[in-house]
Formats: C-alpha cells, sequence, structure tokens
C-alpha cells in the first residue's frame, strides 16, 4: 500500500479517507491470516489489534443521517471486530476469512458508490460547463445581425 504524506492526508475528502481504510483493514488482516499460516502469532496478533484499531476509526466516521443503513454499518463493524477478538484468541483462520469476506464485500459496495459518485460529479461538471460555455456565447451575440 502506498504511504501518503501528512499533507495528502489532510487534503482528501472523507469519502477517500474512507477508502484508504478500508484497503488498509483488508491488507492488515491478509497479513494476519498469512502470518497464522506460516505459524506466527504474535505478528498475526499485531496485524489483527490494528484492524480493530481501523474498524473503531470507520465506526467514528458513520454518518447517522444515512438511517438504518447507517446502523446496519455500525452492527456489521461490531461483529466484525467481536470475530476479530474471538479468532485472535483462538486462532481461527476461518473465522478471520469470514470477517475477510465481510469486509471485502463492504469495501467493494464502498468503491462501486464512489466511482458512481465520481461519474455524477464528473456528468454534473460537463454540464456546467456547457450551460457556461452556451450563457458566454449567448451573452456575446452581437446584436446587430
Amino acid at each position: 500500500m502506498r504511504i501518503y504524506s501528512e499533507h495528502e492526508i489532510m487534503e482528501m475528502k472523507p469519502q477517500e479517507l474512507t477508502s484508504l481504510l478500508y484497503q488498509a483493514f483488508l491488507e492488515k488482516l491478509r497479513g494476519a491470516i498469512k502470518a497464522l499460516d506460516k505459524g506466527d502469532p504474535v505478528g498475526s496478533n499485531y496485524l489483527l489489534q490494528g484492524c480493530n484499531d481501523i474498524l473503531e476509526r470507520l465506526g467514528g466516521g458513520i454518518n447517522y443521517k444515512a438511517g438504518i443503513i447507517a446502523d446496519q454499518l455500525e452492527a456489521l463493524y461490531d461483529f466484525c471486530s467481536q470475530k476479530l477478538i474471538e479468532a485472535n484468541i483462538n486462532k481461527d483462520k476461518e473465522m478471520l476469512e469470514q470477517v475477510l469476506k465481510i469486509m471485502e464485500n463492504i469495501s467493494q459496495g464502498w468503491f462501486t458508490a464512489m466511482e458512481a459518485s465520481n461519474l455524477e460529479t464528473g456528468i454534473s461538471k460537463r454540464l456546467e460547463y456547457y450551460e457556461d460555455h452556451l450563457y458566454y456565447e449567448l451573452a456575446n451575440v452581437d446584436i446587430m445581425e
């Protein structure tokens, strides 16, 4: 994963920061699973603690104006957090893979929503440019013609 400067992070939109958190979470969880496979429970523990830290930050960024979706997302984060703790204690790879699948789905949904939003923003900007250009052209039409 790319390392960002403090300035780059401060310039990011909240949606972009959330994307980075999802990416970091997935990377750490995959690393924790690999560490378990290699017989490194200490390394796995360290990465899983990082995963729970990220889940806490994701939970803190939930927009509760979204209604029931926000509540359900919070419940999923809480569920995943509890499963990570349980899997860490029991060194349960299958449980980690379940959490990975859940978070991959949430992450994919987030990226899809961001792409759709970026597309809408791009269309809006092009429409705005077209309207501005049209207005400019109409405003500069020689009245004598």
